[in-house]
């Protein structure tokens, strides 16, 4: 008798315990399908601005549908490879949205950001009628001058050889691929180095600059940006920068006194 009241409690414990496990599952089971959980992926990390997302940036999670916007990025190959907002940092926990990251292209700061040490950039109108050949980004150029000394003659010549492109904007100041571009290039921004400024300065205020494609455009092991040094044209504007540091400024006319 003991024995068969033995066996009925443990099955009654048995089946009770079935019963709990089904009725919690089946709760859980209702809560999924009522959260309706997503896979998506956050932050890991505090990104700060201007930082490209690597793997070690990314932590995928589950969180429930509603939570997720029209604008969230759920995979990670549209988040992966791009760039954190200027202006913001993407703090963890964070899904990522599509405003926060950009195109390394579209960074509004991008041309700088592809200066090498020692260079500055030096923008440039681009005057289609006088354009050799057609300009894009990452080719290199030439950098010529053309002004009149003050007998009347000519002088022109290379100023910079090797030049390199780093940005063609239209009047808007968007890149020529932008869907809003009118794909008109208006200006050249070009990666210089920061000492021959004084230059390209000078040969801008006295005459005109042109570029013209390089014959170096795709040899990465030929120097960048060089000055003609020793070249006629680069004597007279020392010439020139020398006379616009020397000469005395105009004295001002005595004030005249009226009746």
């Amino acid at each position: 008798m003991k024995k068969e009241l033995l066996l009925k409690s443990v099955l009654i414990a048995v089946i009770t315990s079935v019963l709990v496990l089904l009725f919690a599952a089946s709760v859980n089971l209702r809560a999924e399908q009522k959260l309706d959980l997503k896979t998506t992926w956050i932050a890991a990390r505090d990104i700060p601005p201007r930082t490209r997302i690597t793997e070690e940036d990314l932590l995928e999670t589950e969180i429930p549908g509603a939570y997720l916007l029209d604008h969230t990025l759920n995979e990670k190959e549209e988040i992966l490879g791009k760039y954190t907002d200027i202006q913001g940092t993407i703090p963890a926990g964070s899904a990522f949205f599509r405003e926060m990251l950009k195109e390394e292209k579209d960074l509004p700061d991008n041309p700088t950001a592809q200066l090498r040490e020692g260079q500055s950039a030096y923008t440039l109108e681009t005057d289609l009628a006088k354009l050799g050949g057609t300009i894009l980004p990452g080719q290199k150029v030439d950098i010529y001058a053309s002004m009149t000394d003050r007998d009347g003659s000519p002088v022109s010549g290379c100023l910079i050889e090797n030049a390199r492109v780093i940005a063609v904007k239209d009047h808007k100041g968007l890149d020529l691929d932008d869907p809003e571009s009118t794909g008109t290039p208006y200006l050249t921004i070009l990666a210089v180095m920061r000492k021959d400024l004084p230059y390209l300065s000078a040969a801008e205020t006295a005459g005109s600059l042109r570029l013209i494609a390089s014959g170096q455009t795709y040899d990465s092991t030929a120097p960048e940006a060089r000055l003609s040094e020793g070249s006629v044209l680069t004597s007279y504007l020392d010439k020139l920068m020398l006379r616009e540091e020397t000469e005395p400024e105009m004295p001002e006319l005595p004030a005249t006194s009226e009746g």
